[in-house]
């Protein structure tokens, strides 16, 4: 079976949602896109809740905040922060031993095990294990060996004082006595050994203890400055990610939050005013939230990313000049010992054998090659940290399902029924392109029994929804029922359309059903027929002297109802987006652009228009915030240019032509530009009084009654037809009715609403 047209509408309207650039791939997974064509649209975990009502469109686009910044400006806030942190720029060291070989031979590591490594590229994420097990214990090693010098050379230098002390008293004649030339030999002995003490204990402490002290100290100095630098870069850049990971998470928080009361505030159909105002402020105060917390967690993607930066930075010169010294202090050591053994075999020539161990030992020391030894067993390739880039809410933390309440899920499922059982059918049957001009005739009992049981909210929201459709389906080019065009239909089916939507707008006074009443209001404002003389006969003169449009609670409710929509579907709109969007804008909808020519199409003058948006505006800052004065230029700034031109216009006509008449006889003028009322229209009542119109400018022309010309009838008329409502009423079940036909606007007299309002 061929699907109805309203579903066709829906399905159409989910498509619309996705934006092109959500299929797009991202370029590296690991940077930020510099597009919203280049950035990858995250899926969602699961499809977006589309329920009965439509998400309207936002007309606001989400702008792209990311831009690619040039390795210039990069290094130029990294040492920017490293000032601001107290941290010194890293000298350039020329590499030297390993570390020049390691630069030689590039690449080579990854395919050849025995190549040389470095700390720069393999102990990246080990500091603290480079630190705790190489530097600390080969810093403590120079200095345990230099301790142990110091105490040789005073060993032997005691050594020594004690060996020239020794001495017989016995007077020794070595020319005529053997056992004295022994005894003078061995006297000798111990005083060239006393020589030989002395000499290597001065030769320990000024050629090889001096030299470990002055290495000592100054490695001391320079591991210290840099082991204090990566501590404050680490700190930082874990501080960064912290509040990254904090902001990401509030981030998650308020988007989800703020969809979930979007989707709950949009599908709140057949709801109470009350409750579901209730329900759109508290969208908006979340929409708003969720903006903020998007801008503060852009925000600290850009500071982690500057922080990862400054630590990539330094940490290469770091962990370059650690292995410096490490091997600086290797080579130090060695050179020490060879030089003691050095001393200790001209001292002692009777302990060759032992010193040949030590001087094989000491040959064989090699700082560069324990280095390397210790990188080969501990270390690991570098792993380089890829930048943060932004992600959708969903997925930068675990957010609530948005899903409609199971409330509304059942009232909804009420409204589908009633839908499709008693109104997809005998509204097609008379909205459809191509109906009968005669099909009205048909479903005569059909709407009647609409019209008795229009008072159950839920009905009446899906009728809305209904003739929503229906005009939907034969403007395919407007995804939005404010920016289609106007439908004709046959002057029987407008006749008999007037008592169910007349009954619809009394149910929603009665009931205080602004949300049905504004739909109701926009769609008089899209159906229209030709009468036997080929004139355009408007539904929304059929019901312009309903009671509802002369209350300022109604249009003040119904501004309300549009700008907390806008906030509602830029949250659900969010999730449809690129991850990295961010909307700047208010938030505003094709209902937004339109809605002071919608006051305007009702008689409303201008100047009363104005005063109800300001005073709206004005009553709900605590819920708008700042937005309010950019709201206000967005809403009236179009209009109020159409109307000075349109006063001009007149003023010069009147002018040049006296009293010139209008095609209709009257004081008719095109709606396209709204003309200024001059002392009649429609006055906005309150429960407590009437709101006075604003004060109209002097001016030399005949004060015109502006509801005559709201309603495209001769000036002078309107009261008469306003008297005469009850009669009208009677007269509209006839089309063919004389009296009617000339209260009826004409082609000449009053364009199509959509003209109007486009």
């Amino acid at each position: 079976s061929k699907p109805c047209s309203c579903q066709q509408g829906r399905r159409a309207g989910a498509g619309r949602m996705q934006s092109p650039a959500a299929a797009a791939p991202p370029e590296d997974a690991g940077s930020i896109a510099t597009s919203p064509m280049q950035a990858s649209a995250e899926v969602a975990e699961g499809p977006v809740v589309v329920g009965l009502a439509p998400v309207p469109l936002l007309s606001t686009p989400a702008e792209w905040p990311w831009k690619p910044a040039s390795p210039t400006a990069a290094a130029a806030d990294a040492a920017a922060a490293g000032a601001a942190l107290g941290v010194a720029a890293v000298v350039a060291v020329v590499p030297t031993g390993a570390a020049a070989a390691a630069a030689a031979s590039g690449d080579a590591v990854a395919a050849d095990p025995v190549a040389v490594l470095t700390f720069a590229e393999h102990m990246w994420e080990r500091f603290e294990l480079l630190w705790t097990q190489r530097v600390l214990p080969s810093q403590q090693l120079l200095e345990q060996v230099t301790d142990l010098l110091r105490g040789r050379a005073e060993l032997e230098r005691k050594y020594g004082e004690s060996l020239s002390g020794f001495n017989v008293g016995t007077k020794l004649e070595p020319e005529v006595n053997s056992v004295h030339v022994a005894v003078d030999a061995v006297l000798a002995n111990f005083k060239n050994r006393s020589d030989q003490s002395a000499e290597l204990a001065e030769s320990i402490d000024q050629d090889i203890v001096a030299f470990f002290e002055a290495v000592i100290k100054q490695h001391r100095e320079v591991s210290q400055r840099l082991f204090k630098d990566v501590q404050v870069l680490t700190k930082y850049l874990a501080d960064k990610k912290h509040i990254h990971d904090k902001l990401a998470r509030r981030y998650t928080a308020r988007c989800a939050e703020a969809e979930m009361f979007g989707q709950e505030c949009i599908q709140g159909l057949a709801m109470k005013t009350a409750d579901r105002l209730k329900l759109a402020h508290k969208a908006t105060l979340l929409s708003k939230q969720a903006r903020a917390a998007e801008h503060e967690y852009y925000a600290s993607i850009e500071q982690a990313n500057k922080a990862q930066h400054l630590y990539d930075s330094h940490l290469p010169g770091v962990l370059t000049s650690l292995q410096d010294l490490e091997e600086k202090r290797g080579m130090c050591l060695k050179d020490g010992l060879m030089k003691l053994a050095v001393y200790e075999t001209s001292w002692l020539r009777n302990l060759q054998y032992d010193l040949e161990a030590t001087v094989k030992n000491s040959e064989g020391a090699d700082g560069a090659q324990d280095v390397q030894g210790f990188i080969r067993h501990h270390g690991e390739q570098r792993k380089r940290a890829a930048q943060l880039g932004p992600q959708a809410f969903w997925v930068v933390g675990k957010p609530k399902a948005a899903a409609i309440s199971p409330v509304q899920a059942q009232i909804q499922a009420s409204i589908r029924r009633f839908m499709e059982e008693e109104m997809q059918a005998p509204m097609h049957a008379v909205l459809a392109e191509g109906a009968m001009p005669d099909a009205a005739e048909g479903i005569k009992e059909q709407l009647e029994q609409l019209r008795v049981n229009i008072t159950d909210a839920r009905r009446r929201s899906g009728l809305v929804q209904v003739i929503r459709a229906e005009i939907l389906a034969r403007v395919p080019a407007a995804s939005d029922l404010s920016d289609a065009t106007s439908i004709c239909v046959a002057p029987a089916t407008l006749d008999a359309l007037v008592p169910l939507i007349k009954a619809a707008l009394d149910a929603c006074d009665e009931q205080a059903d602004t949300w049905c009443g504004r739909d109701i209001m926009v769609i008089v404002n899209r159906i229209y027929a030709l009468n036997e003389s080929g004139k355009q006969v408007l539904l929304l003169t059929r019901c312009y002297n309903h009671a509802l449009w002369n209350k300022v609670t109604f249009w003040e409710e119904v501004l309300l109802i549009g700008l907390c929509e806008a906030h509602s579907a830029e949250a659900v709109t969010r999730r449809t987006l690129p991850a990295g969007s961010q909307f700047t804008q208010p938030a505003m909808t094709s209902f937004l652009q339109h809605f002071l020519g919608y006051m305007m199409a009702f008689g409303i003058s201008f100047d009363q228009a104005r005063n109800s948006v300001w005073s709206t505006l004005r009553k709900n800052t605590q819920v708008l915030g700042p937005s309010c004065k950019s709201y206000a230029t967005l809403l009236i700034q179009a209009y109020e240019t159409s109307v000075a031109a349109a006063v001009v216009a007149a003023g010069a006509g009147a002018a040049g032509a006296g009293q010139a008449s209008t095609p209709n006889g009257g004081g008719a003028a095109s709606w396209g530009t709204v003309p200024e009322p001059q002392g009649g229209g429609r006055n906005l009542e309150t429960a407590g009084g009437g709101m006075p119109p604003a004060a109209s400018p002097p001016t030399a022309m005949e004060e015109d009654d502006f509801e005559a010309v709201a309603m495209g009838l001769p000036v002078g008329e309107a009261e008469d037809a306003a008297a005469g409502d009850d009669s009208a009423d009677e007269e509209e079940q006839s089309p063919s009715s004389p009296a009617r036909d000339e209260e009826e606007p004409t082609a000449g007299g009053v364009a199509p609403a959509a003209d109007v309002l486009s």
